[in-house]
This record gives structure tokens, C-alpha cells and sequence, in this order.
């Protein structure tokens, strides 16, 4: 289910995201400067990192921490400045091979793999939890948010 769950939530990120004109997924929406193009960047950023993550969890046992003096929004400023000037096809690609190779990733893992429990990889983030909840956490409803902001986008747009 976790599998189907990714594949079909690419389809439809990109479905919406290849509905808007350049100008459209280019435009900032919001206050921090984020357009549509911009937070499928986003995304692909953070979902290598989990991908990182599962793969340090098997080969170390654990995932790596994020460095102790990275904060999310420093980590995002960085990604968002070395994609600012990228295409829509260049980030559109980078998203959907990263989502590939999750979902490539997460099909090899047993249900066992992924009950397997591991410290929250985040910054300020005590938690344990299993692999299956960071992936469910960190991708799909983190990505379910971002393609929300982004079809509310294209409906206002519409309007």
C-alpha cells in the first residue's frame, strides 16, 4: 500500500504542476517566496534525504542525524538557491527520479524493514519511530501539503 501510495501521489504532484504555464509555476504564492516550481525542489530535496536515511538505517543501523547547527530553514534556503535558477524540466526530473528511486527503494524493504525502528532523523525531533511512519510523515504528508497549496493555486488561477 505504502508503494502505491507514493507512485500515485507523483502522478498526481505532477498532473497539477504540469497543468500550470511556466509563468503559473513560477509565480511566488507566498510570503517566504515559495511558487510551485519551488517546492517541488523542496520535495525532492527532503525526500533524498529520507531516501539517505533508510539507506544509513541499513548500512549503520541507524539513520545519520541532520548536522546539530542545520535548521530546517536553513536547509531549505540552501536547496531553494541551488535550484533557483533551474528549469521547470530540470526540477520536474530531479522530483520524479528522487520519487522513483523511493518508491524503488521502499518496494525492495519487507514489512519487517519497515517496522524496524529508528530515531527521528530531524532537528529538535526526540521521537522513535519506524521507517514506514518517517516515510509516511516525511514524504507523502509532507508532500500531500504542498500539492494542496499548489491545486488551490491552480483553482484560484482558474477562477
Amino acid at each position: 500500500m505504502l508503494v502505491q501510495d507514493l507512485a500515485q501521489q507523483l502522478d498526481a504532484l505532477l498532473n497539477v504542476c504540469d497543468a500550470l504555464s511556466d509563468a503559473e509555476r513560477a509565480r511566488v504564492r507566498t510570503r517566504e517566496g515559495w511558487s510551485a516550481q519551488a517546492f517541488v525542489g523542496h520535495l525532492s530535496f527532503w525526500e533524498q534525504q529520507t531516501l539517505d536515511h533508510i539507506r544509513d538505517t541499513f548500512k549503520l543501523g541507524r539513520p545519520a542525524p541532520m548536522p546539530p547547527d542545520a535548521t530546517d530553514d536553513d536547509l531549505n534556503a540552501r536547496a531553494a538557491a541551488q535550484r533557483q535558477a533551474w528549469s521547470w524540466q530540470r526540477v520536474r526530473a530531479e522530483f520524479e527520479n528522487t520519487r522513483n528511486a523511493l518508491i524503488q527503494r521502499v518496494d525492495a524493504l519487507s514489512e519487517s524493514d519497515l517496522q524496524f525502528y529508528v530515531p527521528s532523523p530531524w532537528v529538535n525531533d526526540s521521537r522513535i519511530i519506524t521507517l514506514e511512519k518517517m516515510i509516511r510523515e516525511d514524504v507523502l504528508e509532507h508532500a500531500a501539503e504542498h500539492l494542496n497549496e499548489i491545486a488551490k493555486w491552480q483553482m484560484l488561477q482558474a477562477n
